[in-house]
């Protein structure tokens, strides 16, 4: 089995990196700006963040492509991609909420192999790579297993329009009485860490990004978790399941799949 360990290796020192310049950054005013819609912001510390890892990240291997949210790409002659958010949950961030992380993926031209993500309230690295298994730290960690639909703890998130918002909000309603509760934290890449470490038992959310997904994905499946997109393995921006167990991924994709597409 190939081995990908440098990767790992690599995207963790990033996200480390990554979230000190956060943290120093965080400490004084910082302009905030709008993307899509007045509810979709973005801060000079995301732009300054994202350039930070870009240069890193080509420095270091000059042939990978890069993939960033903001859009400072860099193309490559390799097959693999490094897919980075370098604050997910800006929101968050800009409210002192603690739910923000730093998102570094790799994926090459199958599937995705490694992922760190730095939850940044918490001072914690959730990282994994392809056969490696997933941690949290040096501690190693796993979904919980066996949780029925109705005692499980359900992670979402809602989109940055409002006409998308209200349908998301129409579809919790079908499915709220049928799980334990739901949660909405406001960061896709912690929440779906939270299914891989067991604090969530399922996650669902249509609209997502691949720099929301990428890393998260690698530490779900390496977790033992279930990952799944509208029509197979593959999450998407149509809809990202992920859940402690076959079943219970199963039951989410299901119930939601008759209200998408939700409208932009």
């Amino acid at each position: 089995m190939r081995s990908y360990q440098t990767l790992v290796g690599a995207a963790k020192t990033f996200a480390i990196d990554a979230a000190e310049l956060i943290n120093s950054s965080g400490k004084r005013h910082f302009a905030i700006s709008s993307k899509s819609s007045s509810n979709d912001m973005v801060t000079e510390v995301d732009q300054a963040t994202e350039n930070y890892l870009v240069e890193r990240i080509s420095k270091k291997f000059p042939n990978h492509s890069i993939i960033a949210e903001e859009g400072a790409n860099h193309s490559g002659t390799s097959e693999i991609s490094w897919v980075i958010d370098p604050i997910d949950g800006t929101t968050n961030f800009i409210y002192g909420f603690p739910s923000y992380s730093v998102s570094i993926g790799v994926r090459d031209k199958d599937r995705p192999i490694a992922g760190a993500i730095y939850n940044i309230s918490e001072n914690s690295l959730y990282w994994a790579g392809a056969g490696m298994g997933a941690y949290k730290g040096s501690s190693q960690i796993r979904v919980r297993t066996q949780v029925p639909v109705a005692n499980s703890l359900i992670g979402t998130g809602f989109g940055y329009t409002a006409v998308r918002r209200v349908a998301q909000a129409r579809f919790l309603t079908q499915l709220i009485g049928e799980v334990r509760d739901i949660r909405r934290a406001g960061a896709a890449s912690l929440d779906l860490c939270y299914v891989a470490e067991g604090r969530l038992d399922g996650y669902y959310e249509s609209g997502l990004w691949p720099w929301d997904y990428t890393a998260a994905s690698v530490i779900v499946k390496e977790a033992g978790g279930t990952l799944l997109g509208p029509k197979d393995t593959e999450p998407s921006g149509e809809l990202t399941v992920a859940a402690s167990n076959a079943q219970l991924a199963a039951f989410l994709r299901e119930k939601i799949l008759p209200y998408l597409p939700f409208p932009e």
